[in-house]
Order: structure tokens, then C-alpha cells, then sequence
């Protein structure tokens, strides 16, 4: 009986371990993807290896938010050590009419969430849709469920998602994030 003991102290300290640990705070929680055509062909997007790599555990379906309240729940599909965004991303891009040239600059939020800001190939940042916010919902019983919010249009010209206090309109996207 004293073996059983012994072992069986074992296993609950290292359970008690285990379950104090807390997971360590990513190193990396932002990078920027320029789109290609291979990437609206594909209609999936590769995850830079590095912040796969440093960055946070993702679940396998992560949520994509714009300024203006777009959300988005998209699949993630894990191929080897690569992690893509599939089931979803078309959509996505389809809605911010994303094309060859296009720059997003991804700020993970926590929780599987990514805020996105969507730069066109001038450089600037996108006038995000603004008649309506669609919320695209991917689950295990319904990938292509849909809802949609009506969102009211307060601004005519579109809505950027910064306040530049500088008069040359350069835009510090740490303070965004």
C-alpha cells in the first residue's frame, strides 16, 4: 500500500501542475498579408509561419472583425505546420471586395479573434461596406449559415476606423490596436 500511495501523490501533483500553469502570453500578435491572385483563386489564406509559430494557439475556427463591426467566423485547416483560413475566407473577402494587391493587417484580440484593417493598393485604408454588416456564422452543422444586421450609414464618404490628430493624415496603427 505505500507503492500506491507513493504513485498516486505522483499523479495528483502533477495534475495540480498542470492545471496552475497559465499559457504564455504569445510573443507575436499581429502581421500584415499582402493578397494574391493565388489567394482569391485558392479562397484560402496562409497564416505567416512565424506567428504560427510564436503566436497564440488557435481553435480551429477563428473570428475576423472589421472597424465597422463586420464579423466573421472562419475555418482553420492545419496542413502539416502550416495553418490556413479556409471555410469562411471567400466570404470575407467577397464582402470587402478584396483583390490582387489588397494588405491586411491582422491584431489578434484574444479568444480566436482577429481585429482587421483593410488597406487598398493605394495605400489607404478601405471604405468598409457600410448599407449592411453581415455576421457569417460556420459551425458543424451549418457552414454556410448566414445573418444579417442592417447597419445605419452616418457617414456618406465611409467610414475609416481612425482619428488622425496629425494635420498629414499618417495613421499610428499601434494606437488602433
Amino acid at each position: 500500500m505505500h507503492t500506491n500511495r507513493r504513485s498516486s501523490g505522483r499523479i495528483t501533483s502533477a495534475a495540480t501542475q498542470r492545471r496552475l500553469k497559465p499559457e504564455p502570453e504569445p510573443t507575436v500578435k499581429k502581421f500584415i498579408k499582402v493578397i494574391l491572385l493565388k489567394t482569391i483563386k485558392e479562397k484560402m489564406m496562409k497564416v505567416p509561419a512565424r506567428f504560427v509559430r510564436f503566436g497564440p494557439k488557435l481553435t480551429d475556427n477563428v473570428t475576423l472583425e472589421t472597424p465597422v463591426g463586420f464579423k466573421c467566423s472562419i475555418r482553420i485547416r492545419r496542413i502539416g505546420d502550416e495553418v490556413w483560413f479556409e471555410k469562411g475566407w471567400s466570404e470575407f473577402a467577397e464582402a470587402h471586395f478584396l483583390s490582387d494587391g489588397h494588405f491586411l493587417f491582422f491584431h489578434y484580440k484574444g479568444d480566436s479573434c482577429f481585429r482587421v484593417v483593410i488597406f487598398d493598393v493605394s495605400a489607404s485604408e478601405i471604405d468598409y461596406p457600410l448599407d449592411k454588416v453581415y455576421v457569417i456564422e460556420s459551425d458543424a452543422d451549418d457552414d454556410d449559415k448566414e445573418e444579417v444586421m442592417a447597419v445605419m450609414n452616418d457617414n456618406e464618404q465611409g467610414f475609416t476606423g481612425f482619428e488622425t490628430s496629425d494635420d498629414d493624415g499618417v495613421i499610428d496603427l499601434d494606437d488602433f490596436v
